[in-house]
């Protein structure tokens, strides 16, 4: 499995991977992967940005335009900062989180096995532990639902009227290298509940 930047750091840093985490039943677990997303965007803006800054150096292009150009491109660069900055530390308070350290302290790692779905299909999925999903009273809850290009629609014989989620609330996510869909299984399930 192919891990960028981010994902490496967050490896090293608690000792799972971003899949590992979402398939624990905690709210700041379930958080990660929108949260990495987010470091991810907020640093390749940023690079950008930066590389954009350097190439308008090194070809003397600051010397052929008024010098508010590159008082400019550093406002910029330092919007993007504090852009990067905000995401960095939304990934340390879950990082931090008092109730994902308790977790991980008494629960070992489980592995955990990626299912690769396609918009269109219908497929049992277990629905993560996120704030919205708890206040619901369905997450941990394996359900019937339908793939959808960005949302995913929870079958409506349990679910009374269109009961639509967002992937990555449900707990669908999109592997960067393949381009795919896929959501999580641990590997050591045997039963999967539907209360």
């Amino acid at each position: 499995m192919y891990l960028d930047l981010v994902e490496r750091w967050i490896v090293r840093t608690t000792g799972r991977t971003l899949d590992q985490h979402a398939a624990d039943p905690v709210p700041a677990a379930a958080a990660f992967p929108a949260s990495a997303d987010q470091v991810r965007l907020a640093r390749e803006v940023l690079l950008t940005a930066v590389d954009e800054l350097r190439t308008l150096l090194i070809n003397g292009d600051d010397l052929n335009s008024s010098p508010t150009v590159l008082a400019g491109r550093l406002d910029e660069i330092s919007g993007h900062v504090s852009d990067y900055h905000g995401a960095r530390l939304h990934l340390d308070r879950l990082i931090t989180d008092p109730d994902r350290t308790g977790h991980v302290a008494t629960n070992p790692v489980q592995p955990v096995r990626r299912r690769y779905v396609n918009p269109g299909d219908t497929v049992l999925i277990v629905l993560p532990h996120h704030d919205y999903l708890r206040k619901q009273k369905i997450a941990g809850r394996a359900v019937r639902a339908q793939i959808n290009t960005a949302d995913v629609e929870l079958d409506p014989a349990e679910f009374p009227g269109p009961v639509r989620l967002s992937h990555g609330i449900a707990g669908i996510y999109r592997d960067r290298v393949e381009d795919r869909l896929y959501h999580l299984r641990a590997t050591g399930e045997r039963r999967i509940s539907r209360r």
